[in-house]
């Protein structure tokens, strides 16, 4: 195979590398008599990419240049490393290559990258190549029910809304709308986590045809990288999609010149947490509300297995133990301890109507007493030097005359 790729088509095939980068480790080429393929494949192989550049896409292309006799092209497989270390900056590239050129021997285990830049420098890069094979993947994306055709910066600007430490995210859509959330696991704790929900209208859409109510959940990573390689090339999307298990299809292609496929796996998610999260956050509020507001109700033990109804009844009949002491209004001389024992149940009562979470909580000791005990010595009336042991190591100055 031999090809000869023109200068602004350079930046294409370029930003194509780096876009396939973000999904495999490994970067599969072949060479066909009207195109050149160039495939990819996660570890988890749960996310699949394949780049078809046409005929006209290059200048001078001979798809068996170095042979006669096979018809079946060559296909070869090479590390993305060694891919990308070719196509370092390819934003401006188009500024500085002229022409690039393809080579690839079957009897040689090199694939040759050659750049023809401007004033007259040269840069050869010899790939080895790991395998001879060829991969491909089986899905289909023309007898889908759902077919949505999407600018990229209308998908680009719903995601700036989700967290970077989202894994996943949940596309759920209905005749009228469209939805995207982040996908929450339930095993965790739902009230320490973060939910995002973006709707957006079908009128937003260049097309947009549903058959179906569906629900899918797929990578967050992969997403972000096929909208990435859109923006850059300014081009629509196109989503096809069946139901939940079945692969989720991106389309960007720019006319006969090429055309690229981003498949990603789906799962089902979690209709527990996933659907329509309001409800379950409206139900914790209305019981917290609940129990915060009751008269003289106390925190919910974890054991607990009574209603509501039956905890308010009961809250109802035992209100005498929630009530604070009346004190009388006539005077009445009682005892220190007494004092402190009545304080420390007023204390406890007010507690108990602040939700704190422990059961029994031991009373504070007064601040009189706390500072007599402390400072005993100063509240003395006098102080008997007689009393003081051991020797004065400074005695009192002479007075001043």
């Amino acid at each position: 195979m031999k090809c000869h790729v023109p200068g602004p088509n350079v930046k294409v095939l370029g930003r194509t590398v780096h876009a396939l980068a973000r999904f495999g480790d490994e970067l599969y080429l072949e060479s066909l008599a009207d195109c050149v393929m160039l495939r990819t494949l996660n570890a988890a192989e749960s996310a699949y990419a394949v780049v078809k550049f046409n005929k006209n896409f290059f200048s001078y292309f001979n798809y068996n240049y170095y042979s006669t006799e096979d018809n079946e092209g060559l296909k070869c497989k090479i590390s993305m490393k060694s891919a990308l270390h070719t196509f370092k900056s390819p934003t401006h590239m188009d500024k500085q290559v002229e022409n690039l050129e393809i080579k690839l021997d079957p009897e040689s285990c090199k694939l040759i990258f050659q750049l023809r830049c401007k004033h007259g420098i040269v840069k050869t890069h010899f790939v080895s190549i790991l395998d001879c094979k060829a991969m491909q993947a089986v899905y289909t994306k023309d007898l889908v029910p759902n077919r949505i055709t999407s600018p990229q910066k209308i998908l680009s600007e719903a995601l700036s809304n989700f967290q970077n430490s989202d894994d996943q995210v949940t596309l759920e859509v209905t005749p009228q709308n469209m939805f995207l959330r982040n996908y929450i696991d339930t095993v965790g704790d739902l009230t320490k986590v973060i939910r995002t929900q973006v709707m957006l209208k079908a009128a937003e859409f260049d097309s947009y045809t549903i058959g179906a109510d569906t629900m899918i959940t797929f990578t967050l990573k992969e997403f972000k990288a096929l909208l990435a390689f859109a923006e850059a090339l300014n081009l629509p999307i196109q989503i096809h999609f069946e139901t939940t298990g079945r692969p989720v299809v991106f389309i960007v292609h720019n006319g006969a010149t090429f055309e690229a496929h981003f498949v990603l796996a789906t799962s089902k998610a979690d209709g527990a947490s996933q659907n329509t999260t309001q409800n379950t956050t409206r139900t914790e509020r209305t019981k917290r509300k609940d129990v915060n507001t009751s008269h003289g109700s106390a925190r919910k033990k974890p054991n607990l297995t009574k209603s509501n109804t039956d905890i308010s009844k009961c809250l109802e009949e035992d209100s005498h133990l929630f009530n604070f002491i009346d004190i009388p209004d006539e005077p009445v001389e009682v005892n220190t301890e007494a004092a402190v024992k009545d304080n420390s149940i007023i204390n406890n009562n007010q507690l108990d109507n602040m939700d704190m979470d422990c059961d029994v909580i031991p009373p504070s000791p007064t601040a009189v007493a706390f500072v007599r005990k402390v400072f005993k010595r100063c509240f003395e009336q006098t102080i008997d030097i007689t009393s003081l042991q051991g020797t004065v190591l400074a005695e009192d100055s002479d007075p001043e005359s």
